[in-house]
């Protein structure tokens, strides 16, 4: 039994459809195939001078060639012809809208990179009844989808045995065809990463700002409530395009994962900073010596005047007078010190809500930059 050529070109002409949740892919395919029919051979001379002729492909034997992946197939064009010449060589140009079969890995997400496989032979007739015979593949440039380039297109012919009920093996020549698909990353950088970092930094920094000028305080709490629930909105919207996958959390779903940590950190900062500051002025603790050095200017304040004048007065007025003034003076020196020691506590927490507010906009910003380094360099 002689072999059958078999050759095949196919052409993508459109990228439709990439279905990240069902893992499929929809294109838009040309697969010109040619072959010699000995059944379809004339002498020209015979038949005045005609060397070629066009009938419609259903009068006609067709190779059972079929995409083995394929989860759907229609041909917008059915009842198209084939070319036929007068050696027996048969041309048709099959056109067909395929949904294949296309596992994702999602881990670089929205930076991902995508390896769809075509698994193409013949459904029936094995390797020593049909060969193929493989040209070139390519991409036209007009070729354009608005969130996927594609990369490159090309084949592989390799030989594949399966067993059969007898006990035996069938042997079929088939031809693997690899689409690499790059993502086009900007519709999410613009509508996800960027708002995120964007939320997350100007949260972090309002909830270590003073509400007054004076330090005054008010609860931030709501603030980072708020800014939670919008990174979970975001997280919802990113996972709910990916499929469920065992590989693990996609980057940006990652990334959104770790600025709603980020804001739950600040968030309780924020919440003991404000319980500290309100427990040491509510119990008028005293400062440390450390904290009493870095923020004090302190004043001394002395009564020596004030006692000269009491020189020359009767004892008994002069006793009195002097444990008033004692009385006054301490009055006075515990208000002076509560109100140095709420000064002193203003100032230091306030220093350490800027400090908070410096160390998570750069641990959001070296996260950020982390992240997504090998994607920018």
């Amino acid at each position: 039994m002689r072999v059958l050529n078999v050759t095949v070109q196919p052409q993508i002409y459109n990228l439709v459809e990439v279905n990240e949740q069902n893992e499929q892919i929809k294109i838009l395919l040309w697969f010109p195939q040619s072959w010699k029919d000995d059944y379809l051979v004339w002498d020209p001379k015979e038949w005045n001078g005609i060397e070629r002729i066009i009938i419609p492909k259903s009068q006609i034997w067709i190779p059972d060639g079929y995409i083995f992946n394929t989860v759907e197939e229609t041909e917008p064009l059915e009842n198209h012809n084939a070319r036929v010449r007068y050696d027996g060589r048969v041309e048709v140009d099959f056109n067909k809208l395929v949904d294949l079969t296309c596992p994702m890995s999602v881990l670089s997400f929205p930076f991902d990179v995508q390896l769809c496989a075509l698994q193409f032979g013949s459904w029936s007739y094995q390797a020593h009844a049909i060969s193929f015979n493989v040209l070139d593949t390519f991409v036209p440039k007009k070729s354009k989808n608005s969130e996927w380039d594609i990369v490159s297109f090309n084949a592989t012919k390799m030989t594949t045995k399966y067993g059969d009920t007898l006990g035996g093996f069938n042997v079929y020549e088939e031809i693997f065809y690899y689409l690499e698909l790059r993502r086009k990353p900007l519709y999410y950088i613009v509508v996800i990463l960027l708002p995120s970092f964007l939320i997350v930094t100007v949260s972090n920094v309002g909830l270590f700002t003073p509400h007054g000028v004076h330090g005054d305080r008010e609860e931030h709490v709501s603030l980072g409530l708020t800014t939670m629930l919008t990174m979970a909105v975001i997280l919802d919207m990113v996972t709910g395009q990916m499929p469920r996958s065992a590989e693990g959390i996609p980057l940006l779903g990652m990334y959104v994962l770790i600025e709603f940590v980020i804001s739950v950190i600040a968030v309780l900062v924020s919440v003991v900073i404000i319980f500290a500051h309100e427990r040491m002025l509510y119990l008028d603790a005293t400062p440390p010596y450390w904290v009493y050095k870095l923020f004090s200017d302190e004043c001394k304040m002395s009564l020596e005047e004030i006692e000269e004048d009491f020189c020359g007065k009767p004892a008994d007025l002069v006793q009195e007078l002097r444990f008033c003034m004692e009385e006054i003076k301490r009055y006075l020196d515990e208000q002076e010190s509560t109100e140095k020691n709420r000064i002193i506590w203003q100032r230091f927490f306030s220093w350490a809500d800027i400090l908070f507010s410096i160390f998570f906009f750069v641990a959001n910003c070296l996260v950020t930059f982390y992240m997504f380094m090998e994607f920018i360099f």
